[in-house]
């Protein structure tokens, strides 16, 4: 048999969390779905608050720095914003909303939510200000509003199609781009 990663475990628990929520991380149930004893899944983690820990991290890390990270890749600031919706609208949306819905009851995954959201928030901000030439309170607002189009689509359970995004997704860099620039 072979052996079953950290990662593994954390990947697993995303994967459960996105299907089942909060009560399908519990770790007799993540051991059964792995196939794995308890032993192993106390040989990476010290319990499970540990465990809930480090899934945050992984998170936040696969969804949120790496995302940054392929945007950054552009060149310009608008083609980073562009890539950014792209990449967001093509990732799968249960984890998020997993973990919002969970945040309501758990302290430490409302503070990873928050802290998150405000990382997500300064990156679209940063860009939407070099792009426009704008205020940073404009750009704040600005990017507020993104970021709720963007969550507002994590939480819509009606599936929307690609294609539909990608229409969505040009009308709103056509509303960005007419925005006039600060002077």
């Amino acid at each position: 048999m072979t052996r079953f990663s950290k990662i593994d475990w954390l990947d697993l628990g995303l994967k459960r969390l996105a299907q089942e929520g909060p009560i399908a991380i519990r770790i007799d149930g993540l051991c059964t779905a792995a196939g794995r004893t308890k032993g192993s899944f106390y040989h990476h983690f010290k319990d499970r608050e540990d465990f809930v820990s480090t899934l945050l991290a992984r998170w936040e890390q696969t969804l949120t720095q790496n995302v940054i990270a392929q945007a950054d890749r552009e060149e310009d600031p608008v083609a980073r914003l562009t890539a950014l919706n792209k990449i967001t609208m093509e990732t799968d949306m249960g984890v998020e909303r997993a973990l919002r819905r969970w945040a309501g009851a758990d302290a430490q995954v409302e503070r990873a939510i928050k802290r998150v959201d405000k990382r997500r928030v300064e990156y679209v901000a940063s860009l939407l200000q070099q792009a426009k030439n704008i205020s940073s309170q404009q750009a704040i607002d600005l990017a507020v509003m993104n970021y709720a189009y963007l969550v507002g689509f994590q939480q819509i359970y009606t599936p929307v199609s690609a294609e539909r995004r990608t229409r969505i997704d040009r009308m709103y860099v056509q509303i960005l781009e007419r925005l006039p620039n600060h002077d």
